[in-house]
């Protein structure tokens, strides 16, 4: 059996074949820090809220936060009080940074990934494209 299809037809009909490609590339948004002063310290009212999206400990994401910050913080009830006094932006801007170092696939830029500690090391394991990128062991 031979078919006679032009070059141009078989370019036509692969292009109705192909798939829809979909517009919408985001289906994880970072989350937003709530944030209010009291006094000299800082009110963190959903940290255990961005653990979670993050899938992640909420003891791993304070310990990062009270590094980053340079402070010294406790938790009251489910809110974190930080000790100094701390614009929202710029925590935002931590949690970003978290993100960045712990959450997100270094190769493919997905949050479908998990810690995997291994002797004295400790991997940022991607569950949708396999990448084992090594990252910081927070003391």
């Amino acid at each position: 059996m031979a078919f006679n299809y032009t070059y141009e037809q078989m370019l036509d009909k692969a292009y109705k074949e192909l798939p829809a490609i979909s517009k919408e590339e985001v289906r994880f948004e970072m989350p937003q820090i709530r944030v209010t002063q009291a006094g000299n310290r800082v009110v963190v009212s959903n940290l255990p809220q961005i653990a979670s999206a993050f899938r992640r400990l909420i003891e791993h994401l304070l310990k990062f936060m009270l590094r980053e910050l340079a402070t010294t913080g406790e938790l009251k009830g489910s809110e974190y009080f930080f000790v100094g006094r701390f614009r929202p932006e710029f925590l935002q801007e931590k949690v970003v940074k978290y993100a960045k170092e712990f959450v997100l696939c270094h190769q493919c830029g997905k949050p479908d990934t998990h810690i995997a500690k291994e002797a004295n090391a400790a991997f940022l394991v991607c569950e949708a494209c396999g990448a084992k990128d090594s990252i910081r062991i927070l003391k």
